[in-house]
């Protein structure tokens, strides 16, 4: 029998890295990161049957999807999606999706434990579990100062401002730590810290929790996909400095260098920013904090955050009505966007 299992967390948290970990275990397949569950979720969870149309919706999802980012070290097999007839679920096609996806190291792996990560699945944490309530989910947790600091050195189209992905990191805790209330049984939280030193150590916790054998150690594992990750970003994406940093970093050996980056990283007052915003939550997860900020800073720093909360508010009601919409209406309309997005990025690199 198959089991589905989620990665979930805030991006820039090592959430590809365990992915990678685990995508080299024999029985797993862990592929690329892809937002289609929620996409499709309200317009088909109650399915029982899937027409040819509708697969070939969904292809052209994933396409587009490939497009705002890509697919390295899988390939999308499109003909065997779209030609698949026996789906009688959500569920089972979720599954079948996977399967499309073939691993470009071991394209035969005949895999039973499917692991998906997408950091944006930490808003649908409910919707996942109903689909299964025997799915478990890998929590990756990362100081939020570091993951400031690795927003604001990233080449992504979101704000590198401390205030915006502190209080982004707060709202991702703050809808984990909720579904971890009532499903405590069902999340593991892996800090990234103690994941990079002790690799092989919380590969084993993990595997035991999502009751997976583990075959291979996590250098050894990363060995071919390190590879791979360096191969493909040197011949396809050189001039696309968004996919040198995320899987340029991915093809060095596991380091520690990052773990406390932040403390050069960021200035002082956006470390200060930081620990006003997310400093008490942080502790909990044993990030203390560096500074004594005096109380008339931390009320100007609280008020400056406002409307980036607002912001970040109206992002996530916006995201909530597009899961409405009618989902050819969707479709068509991420492929569109996607166009946009990518022009945008080729212009930047220009």
């Amino acid at each position: 029998m198959n089991k589905h299992h989620h990665i979930i967390g805030i991006g820039r948290s090592g959430t590809t890295l365990l992915q990678s970990m685990l995508n080299a275990q024999p029985e797993v397949w862990a592929g690329p990161e892809n937002y289609f569950i929620p996409f499709f979720y309200n317009a088909w969870k109650n399915r029982t049957e899937f027409n040819s149309e509708e697969l070939a919706l969904a292809a052209r999802f994933h396409k587009a999807f490939g497009i705002l980012q890509p697919y390295v070290g899988f390939t999308f097999d499109e003909d065997s999606f779209v030609s698949y007839k026996e789906i009688t679920s959500y569920e089972e096609l979720i599954i079948h999706t996977y399967r499309s996806f073939v691993d470009q190291l071991e394209p035969t792996k005949d895999a039973v434990h499917f692991i998906n990560k997408n950091p944006l699945h930490s808003y649908c944490l409910d919707a996942l579990h109903s689909i299964n309530p025997n799915t478990k989910f890998i929590w990756m947790m990362r100081d939020y100062r570091a993951n400031v600091n690795s927003r604001k050195n990233s080449v992504h189209l979101k704000s590198t401002s401390a205030y915006f992905n502190s209080l982004r990191w707060i709202q991702f805790e703050q809808r984990i730590a909720s579904f971890q209330k009532k499903h405590p049984n069902h999340v593991l939280i892996v800090r990234y810290e103690d994941l990079v030193q002790a690799p092989d150590q919380w590969l084993i916790k993990v595997c035991e929790f999502l009751e997976i054998p583990v075959k291979m150690e996590a250098q050894e594992a990363l060995a071919p996909y390190q590879a791979l990750f360096q191969h493909e970003v040197k011949t396809q994406y050189e001039q696309a400095e968004r996919m040198k940093k995320r899987f340029g970093d991915l093809s060095k050996p596991i380091h520690t260098a990052a773990v406390e980056a932040w403390k050069t990283g960021l200035s002082p007052h956006e470390i200060a920013v930081c620990e006003v915003i997310a400093g008490r939550t942080g502790s909990t997860y044993g990030y203390q904090t560096t500074l004594t900020i005096p109380f008339s800073k931390r009320c100007l720093i609280l008020a400056c955050a406002i409307p980036y909360a607002i912001k970040i508010s109206i992002e996530r009601a916006k995201d909530a009505l597009f899961n409405r919409l009618p989902i050819r209406l969707k479709v068509t309309y991420f492929e569109r966007w996607v166009l946009r997005i990518d022009k945008k990025r080729k212009k930047h690199v220009a």
